[in-house]
C-alpha cells in the first residue's frame, strides 16, 4: 500500500477488485423494507452450508464488535471491496445457525449502519447475496438458489421478488406467497 493511500485510509485498488455476484447469469432482486434481526433469522433458511457473511463498513462497538472478532474467520475468498473512501474494516463470519441465532438477538440493540454499510454472504468463490448499501439498494441474489427458497425468503422479509436473466434483462416479478 503507498503512502498515500496509507495516509489517506484509501482503499488500495487491488482490494477492490474480488469475488462478486455474477450478473451474466440468472439473479434475483429484492426490493422492500427489512432489518438485519430479520435477515439473520431468514437466512437460516436460505444457505447451504458452508457459506460466509462478510460485513464491510459500519461501526460495531460492544458486544457487536466482541462477536465479529471472536467469530471472524480469515478470508475464505477476497470479496471485492465496496468502500474507496475511508477503507472500510471488514469481517468474515461463518453462517453457521448459532452465529445467526446470536447475530439476530444482537442486532436487536443496534442500527443498521452500525453492523454494516455492505454486507454480502459467499460460499467458495461463489457470492450467494450482495448488498450493496444495505437497506437504501436492493438486495442480489444468486440464480444458483431455488425460486422456492427464494419465495420463502422474500416472505419472511416482506420482500418484493424481481428475476432478471442477466444484469440487462429483467424477467419478471413474482410473489413472494
Amino acid at each position: 500500500m503507498g503512502c498515500v493511500h496509507k495516509l489517506l485510509h484509501i482503499t488500495p485498488k487491488e482490494e477492490l477488485k474480488g469475488i462478486s455476484l455474477n450478473f451474466t447469469v440468472p439473479f434475483w432482486k429484492l426490493e422492500g423494507k427489512t432489518d438485519f434481526p430479520s435477515l439473520f433469522r431468514a437466512l437460516r433458511d436460505l444457505l447451504p452450508d458452508g457459506c460466509i457473511l462478510y460485513f464491510e463498513g459500519g461501526s460495531p462497538r460492544g458486544r457487536l464488535f466482541d462477536f465479529f472478532n471472536a467469530q471472524a474467520v480469515p478470508e475464505q475468498a477476497h470479496v471485492a471491496i465496496g468502500t474507496l473512501w475511508p477503507r472500510p474494516d471488514y469481517y468474515h463470519i461463518p453462517a453457521t445457525p448459532e452465529n445467526l441465532a446470536a447475530l439476530a438477538k444482537i442486532a436487536e440493540s443496534y442500527a443498521e449502519p452500525e453492523i454494516a454499510i455492505h454486507f454480502h454472504v459467499y460460499r467458495r468463490r461463489n457470492v450467494l447475496l450482495e448488498w450493496h448499501d444495505a437497506f437504501s439498494q436492493p438486495m442480489l441474489l444468486s440464480g444458483e438458489l431455488s425460486e422456492e427458497t427464494i419465495k420463502t425468503f422474500a416472505k419472511a422479509l416482506s420482500m418484493k421478488i424481481t428475476k432478471w436473466r442477466n444484469a440487462g434483462e429483467q424477467i419478471n416479478q413474482l410473489d413472494a406467497e
